[in-house]
């Protein structure tokens, strides 16, 4: 089952980064993402195997742009101001997510938006550096709404 999920998503994304749909690039696609594929499923062997949710994939390319804009804005506004009270922090947040590929999810989304920076995972705590945090912040609120979405994927 994984070496077909594999297959198949590394074959697509052959065709999309391609953008050749002739029979040649087609057959070398198919041969070259199988090949692939094969030898991520032998080089790293698996017992459990976590099938994508589609929609929850696509609900959390929706949130990550909606932080990407918001937290982009919220930077702009900041390098423009005359005064630029920062206060940077080092905050270490507990995550409910138990699989590591979806821990490295949500450190990167953290990562991608800016202000914020995961510098760690340890077992279930992430350690995140942002440029502004004050007294009586929510440290979850760095991170539920991705994990809330990651969690569904």
């Amino acid at each position: 089952m994984r070496l077909i999920f594999w297959s198949v998503l590394l074959f697509c994304m052959w065709l999309i980064l391609s953008g050749n749909f002739q029979i040649a690039n087609i057959l070398v696609g198919m041969g070259v993402s199988f090949s692939v594929a094969l030898l991520y499923t032998k080089l790293f062997p698996q017992t459990k195997f976590e099938m994508i949710n589609p929609y929850w994939l696509f609900i959390y390319i929706l949130v990550l742009a909606k932080n990407l804009i918001i937290s982009n804005i919220q930077i702009a506004k900041r390098t423009l101001s005359r005064d630029m009270k920062l206060a940077p922090a080092i905050v270490a947040v507990k995550t409910e997510l138990k699989s590591d590929w979806k821990k490295l999810l949500l450190a990167n989304s953290i990562t991608l938006t800016p202000g914020t920076l995961t510098l760690d995972i340890k077992d279930d705590m992430l350690y995140i550096h942002v440029i502004e945090f004050r007294d009586g912040d929510s440290k979850e609120s760095i991170t539920k709404e991705f994990e809330r979405v990651i969690a569904k994927i």
